[in-house]
């Protein structure tokens, strides 16, 4: 009996000329599969580390930007907090006969001096000021039932140290010596009780003669030294140029890119870029320009009286 021919079993010649990936392969799959990884040609060193240097020179080109719109955001959260400041104040004096509320309480009368502020009391000079009260002086801010967001919002770009004499005003300051209070009129010559007199009694609206022009809260602080740094803190107050006493030291803060964003008596709120100050050290010692700490404007208080 003649036996059958059986066919070989050798894998089939391929034609070259058709892409593999068109060819059905049955018990040759792991031959052609290994054949077709080895035509396929991977990522040498020196191409994988073009792509890392490309995408580090597009990381390096887009923090500026990043960075930079980051503190815009920053500045415009930081006057839109500043804004609220200003209406809940006026909104005060619509309530209150007119009068701007109080920058502070008995601040030159001993026992309660510098315990009361237009940001919240304060138990003792060695605690921060609290926005809703603190006993004994349960009032709190004057500004506690009209300021919507019911409290001093922090500015974001000032980080100050937790301690501070005037600690828990946000990084804000009030006009004291001509809206909040009127002490910047009293004479060289006032005694304390004459300078505390003027400095509880605030403006009322009808005295200011140009709300537009009339600045009336702002981003300040005060420099310091800590040891042989320079250390930036909260202050209540907005400085202005000069007293009766002679150059003040500076309070309003440009902190935003050499900016410093401004709240006028009529509402409004504009960023104002730094054009000078007092040369030399304020009354801690602190070079005023190295501390960012300055003035816009004319080089006396218009911006700042009732005038």
């Amino acid at each position: 009996m003649r036996s059958m021919n059986h066919k070989s079993h050798e894998c089939p010649r391929i034609d070259r000329s058709i892409p593999t990936t068109a060819i059905r392969v049955h018990s040759c799959d792991s031959w052609i599969a290994a054949g077709d990884r080895a035509s396929r040609k991977a990522f040498t060193l020196e191409e994988m580390l073009v792509v890392i240097g490309i995408i580090a020179l597009l990381v390096a080109s887009l923090f500026p930007v990043v960075t930079s719109a980051r503190r815009q955001a920053q500045s415009l959260t930081c006057a839109s907090n500043l804004r609220q400041i200003v209406t809940a104040s006026l909104i005060y004096a619509t309530e209150n006969r007119g009068f701007w509320p109080p920058a502070h309480y008995q601040f030159y009368a001993n026992p309660n001096r510098n315990l009361h502020r237009w940001h919240g009391t304060r138990a003792t000079t060695a605690g921060a000021f609290v926005f809703e009260g603190v006993a004994p002086f349960v009032d709190g801010s004057p500004l506690l039932p009209f300021l919507r967001m019911g409290k001093i919002k922090a500015c974001p770009t000032f980080e100050p140290p937790g301690s501070g004499f005037e600690s828990a005003a946000g990084g804000y300051g009030y006009n004291n010596g001509y809206v909040g209070g009127g002490v910047a009129d009293a004479p060289a010559a006032a005694t304390p009780a004459e300078k505390n007199r003027l400095g509880n009694l605030p403006a009322k609206q009808t005295m200011i003669r140009r709300p537009s022009e009339t600045i009336t809260h702002a981003d300040t602080a005060m420099a310091i030294l800590s040891g042989a740094a320079m250390k930036m803190i909260e202050y209540s107050f907005v400085e202005p140029p000069t007293t009766v006493f002679g150059p003040t030291s500076p309070s309003l803060h440009f902190r935003h890119a050499k900016r410093c964003n401004i709240g006028w008596a009529d509402g409004h709120v504009t960023s104002e870029r730094f054009e000078w100050t007092h040369p030399g050290g304020n009354i801690y010692g602190v070079d005023n320009e190295r501390a960012q700490l300055g003035f816009f404007g004319p080089a006396d208080n218009a911006l700042f009286d009732r005038k």
